[in-house]
């Protein structure tokens, strides 16, 4: 290496024993975390440190699998974000739609001409109603005399 002496050398047994009671106590910084795996992976520590390497092993592996779930929660968030984008949209469009639209147009077809005017709409639509206006009477006189009879009967 660089010929500098590791910090490894620089550590008692005891020392390396209060660093490994720190870690499992949760006190140690991220830094001598990484120098207790170094210690702890190199050919200086012997056989005692067995349990607290497969520790450091296992933590290890479970940062590497749990990494991609930062991939996952923004593909998440992704969709949430995509599903509101559509949902604004379609309020959006129909808002436009409805408040957009001509409301209370009078057309009619007069001879196959189309009548846009209110005035001239309605006064086709009286004239329509005029010609059928006589024959409410023969009807109404017709089904009296279908149900006369059956109001006799006792």
């Amino acid at each position: 290496m660089t010929g500098k002496s590791s910090t490894h050398s620089t550590r008692t047994p005891h020392d390396w024993e209060q660093l490994i009671e720190r870690y499992y106590a949760g006190e140690t910084s991220l830094h001598e975390e990484e120098e207790l795996r170094k210690f702890l992976f190199s050919g200086e520590a012997d056989d005692r440190y067995d349990d607290t390497r497969a520790v450091l092993a296992y933590t290890q592996m479970g940062r590497r699998q749990t990494a991609p779930r930062v991939h996952a929660t923004r593909h998440h968030a992704l969709r949430v974000w995509a599903a509101a984008a559509c949902i604004a949209l379609m309020l959006g469009g129909g808002i436009v739609y409805y408040t957009t639209a001509p409301r209370d147009t009078c057309v009619a077809y007069v001879y196959g001409e189309k009548q846009t005017d209110p005035e001239a709409v309605i006064s086709q639509m009286q004239q329509s109603v005029s010609q059928f206006a006589s024959t409410d009477v023969a009807v109404e006189s017709q089904l009296d005399a279908i149900f006369s009879p059956l109001e006799s009967i006792p």
